[in-house]
């Protein structure tokens, strides 16, 4: 976990990228101080608090949750001074997947076969303690607050990774801070959504074109990755579409894939989840219809193995 000072009073506090829940945060040390986004548990929670404590000695006022995913929210409630926003579209999920039952997983003595991948993804994590803390500040839209004649705006670009993602834009400070809405250098995975809409939402980012952009996870960068994001998105979707048309298997269509450069990400069998989604809305699915989780991460473990040897 490292602070990265960005500008004179904006920081990330960057996680390397080891897979699922190594994500990104964010601190605005003006006006009473802003965080974008907590981690996963409570003890990566409390060392991020201790690195922005450093920077700004008082408790902070404000929480944006970009969106509703454990690794982006589960430390909320270490902020009590704190009021914590998001959009309406993370609230009304808040709950679905609450931290127990992954401390559950984490803890199982034999798990069963589809949770082996999963389990081994939650070991470095402890999820004992969390008591989940919702927004209380609710956003239907885009929003812009004033921290001591500092404006962040609030856009709120979802359904795109998830029906609740939000981004913050410091217009100022030319830094924004993308929550799950991008990935860098690892591949993207997404819920509830679109892909259309998700490569809208990037290219909204790229318009303002800030100097820095902090990824939900991966290294701090500039709109190159974010374009570098998008580019991989219209890929997939472009060939998908393709196995689709032709009646081919979402996995066999993964397996015509050419990862090409996007090979080196982390996790590239990610890929399965995107043709998934990919062909669902091929099939005519509306962004926010049930999607077979199970269905789509058997695929996903699939083709890591298949990959992997």
């Amino acid at each position: 976990m490292e602070l990265r000072r960005l500008t004179a009073d904006v920081y990330a506090c960057e996680q390397e990228d080891r897979g699922l829940g190594w994500s990104n945060s964010g601190l605005v040390a003006r006006g009473g101080g802003l965080v974008v986004d907590t981690l996963y548990d409570l003890p990566l929670t409390r060392e991020m608090i201790g690195l922005y404590s450093s920077v700004h000695p008082d408790p902070v006022k404000r929480v944006v949750n970009t969106h509703h995913n454990g690794d982006h929210c589960w430390g909320n409630q270490l902020f009590t001074e704190a009021t914590i926003i998001g959009h309406r579209g993370c609230v009304e999920r808040f709950h679905d997947f609450p931290p127990a039952h992954a401390e559950a997983i984490r803890t199982m003595e034999s798990p069963p076969e589809h949770l082996v991948q999963l389990q081994r993804e939650f070991s470095p994590f402890d999820f004992s303690g969390i008591e989940l803390r919702a927004p209380d500040h609710v956003l239907d839209g885009d929003a812009t607050l004033d921290l001591d004649g500092t404006p962040v705006e609030i856009r709120y670009v979802g359904p795109a990774h998830t029906e609740g993602d939000l981004v913050v834009y410091l217009p100022d400070d030319d830094v924004l801070f993308a929550g799950d809405v991008f990935f860098h250098r690892c591949t993207p995975i997404g819920w509830e959504g679109s892909t259309d809409r998700w490569i809208e939402a990037l290219r909204t980012i790229e318009q303002l074109a800030p100097q820095w952009v902090v990824p939900g996870h991966g290294p701090v960068c500039g709109v190159e990755g974010v374009r570098e994001m998008r580019e991989y998105l219209e890929y997939v979707q472009r060939e998908a579409r393709a196995h689709w048309a032709a009646g081919l298997t979402p996995l066999d269509a993964c397996l015509r894939i050419d990862l090409g450069p996007y090979a080196t990400w982390t996790d590239p069998s990610r890929l399965a989840a995107n043709v998934h989604r990919v062909y669902r809305e091929c099939a005519g699915a509306k962004w926010d219809d049930p999607v077979d989780a199970g269905t789509v991460m058997a695929d996903v473990r699939a083709l890591h193995a298949i990959l992997h040897g």
